[in-house]
């Protein structure tokens, strides 16, 4: 086939040593950086990568799927965010989306403790769920872990309590409406976004959390703990009745059972854990919006390679079915005789594969960055990479298949009402570069705050009006103006 191959660890420095490559003429016929859109509009700019959609274009029949991708009105929109010109494409977007909703706010519960405090009765409401935790803290648990990086990611604590009341008291980092609730008609004229972060209703979750806090429902160690260290060795050990790591996903119970559960217990069983639901307050769920897919990567062809259509053949056959097939259906793989699962273990090892099949790791996160197979044959191509399709339990274990379905089972039950969809052109927001440095301060001014007022440091009551007033000094006004404008800029644009 006259295919190099060449291996890459993809460790310290792997950006660089790509930019470099390409800036010198050394760069590999096909290769990869993440999602970062300066980088793709620079070099397109400087016309150091290939216009793909001229040659798909130029030969539809022999690139028959490309040209399906490319003349969507999505990627064309996306081809427009990066060069100002829709009909340009310079990469091949390796779109991220779960093949199940992604979401936090669901705890899980050790059963025993459960039994023991609760008479086995799983919380379903934002109060029942306070009460649970205080009266574990009552009987010497540790009524609640959540997942929180010790204190910079305040997710799980986010949507498992504020969001079910219709606040956040998340800091606008990460997405775009993070710490933001909507109103008006999303998707028309009439929506808007409100910064909820310092709003009253906030205050009051905070006030439930240093409730919690004092009584023993948090953990004390909250904010030094280490998550997937000390947090799971003490879950194991016990000594907490329930933890949230972003159960909403169903890979992530089997993740934990296996991890901070089975590793610690011998005997362990399935029953031990009960996956808990998201909860509700005054009969409504939280929201979780998301689109449910990012650019997690982009895939060049550089300006120096002599054959650039022959590497969109190759694209081409792996975005068909039979290489879709190929790179994703276990049950193509045959080990040699003489190539046992014992050969592939290294480079399985360094990508984080531990079920001893082979895989196509060069190619894995081409059109899907999540590594999941594509059906572009049924579907256009945004449908296609924002619904992949997951066949890990066609190979998992017995027991791994089992968590799985529990898992999906129990969060069927309530996920359409906790996951709403945000509109495509949400993936296309671009806020202005001032927002970046507002956006910083107020982090840093509610990690403080926050940190404080649930520890016990600052009352409540006393410390919120000068939360509110730094927020203020600090541009959270702006920065909502900001937002509004730039989700009705893609609005616009889309």
């Amino acid at each position: 086939m006259n295919v190099t191959l060449e291996y890459d660890t993809g460790t310290d420095g792997f950006d660089e040593r790509m930019q470099t490559e390409l800036f010198t003429g050394g760069a590999a016929d096909l290769f990869p950086t993440w999602g970062e859109s300066e980088k793709i509009s620079k070099w397109a700019e400087e016309d150091l990568v290939v216009n793909i959609a001229e040659i798909v274009n130029a030969e539809p029949d022999r690139y028959p799927t490309l040209y399906k991708i490319i003349n969507s009105d999505e990627y064309k929109a996306y081809n427009k965010l990066y060069t100002g010109d829709e009909n340009a494409a310079y990469a091949i977007y390796s779109v991220a989306a779960f093949a199940d909703p992604s979401f936090a706010g669901v705890p899980v519960y050790n059963t025993a403790i459960l039994n023991e405090v609760n008479e086995g009765k799983t919380p379903a409401t934002v109060e029942e769920f306070i009460d649970f935790t205080k009266a574990c803290g009552a009987a010497g648990y540790v009524g609640w872990w959540p997942r929180n990086d010790k204190l910079t990611n305040w997710q799980q604590i986010d949507k498992t309590l504020a969001a079910p009341q219709g606040t956040s008291i998340l800091p606008p980092a990460g997405d775009v409406w993070s710490g933001f609730v909507p109103s008006g008609e999303i998707g028309t004229d009439s929506e808007h976004w409100t910064l909820a972060t310092v709003s009253d209703e906030a205050k009051e979750v905070v006030k439930q959390l240093a409730e919690m806090y004092a009584a023993g429902g948090l953990d004390s160690g909250i904010g030094v703990k280490g998550d997937f260290d000390d947090a799971y060795s003490d879950f194991g050990a016990g000594k907490i009745a329930s933890a949230d790591f972003g159960f909403g996903y169903p890979g992530q119970f089997r993740d934990f059972y296996k991890t901070a559960w089975a590793a610690a217990n011998d005997g362990a069983q399935m029953s031990d854990l009960t996956l808990g639901t998201s909860l509700t307050s005054d009969g409504n769920y939280g929201k979780t919006y998301t689109t449910g897919t990012w650019i997690g990567a982009h895939y060049f062809i550089p300006t120096t390679c002599e054959n650039p259509d022959r590497v969109l053949d190759l694209v081409e056959y792996l975005a068909s079915t039979e290489g879709q097939d190929l790179l994703h259906n276990t049950t193509n793989y045959e080990f040699r005789n003489d190539q046992g699962s014992d050969f592939w273990q290294p480079i399985n090892k360094a990508y984080g594969y531990d079920d001893n099949r082979c895989k196509y790791v060069w190619f894995s996160y081409l059109l899907s960055g999540t590594e999941y197979e594509v059906n572009f044959a049924d579907n256009d191509w945004w449908t296609a990479v924002s619904h992949p399709i997951d066949n890990s339990n066609e190979w998992a274990t017995e027991e791994d298949a089992a968590l799985v379905d529990y898992a999906k089972g129990i969060v069927s039950g309530f996920v359409d009402e906790a996951v709403e969809y945000l509109p495509a052109y949400y993936n296309l927001i671009s806020l202005p570069s001032e927002a970046a440095d507002i956006r910083t301060k107020l982090q840093d001014i509610s990690n403080q705050y926050l940190t404080q007022m649930i520890g016990g440091q600052m009352d409540v009551e006393t410390a919120w009006p000068n939360y509110v007033a730094e927020y203020e000094a600090a541009g959270a006004a702006e920065l909502e103006t900001m937002v509004n404008e730039a989700i009705a800029t893609a609005r616009a644009a889309a």
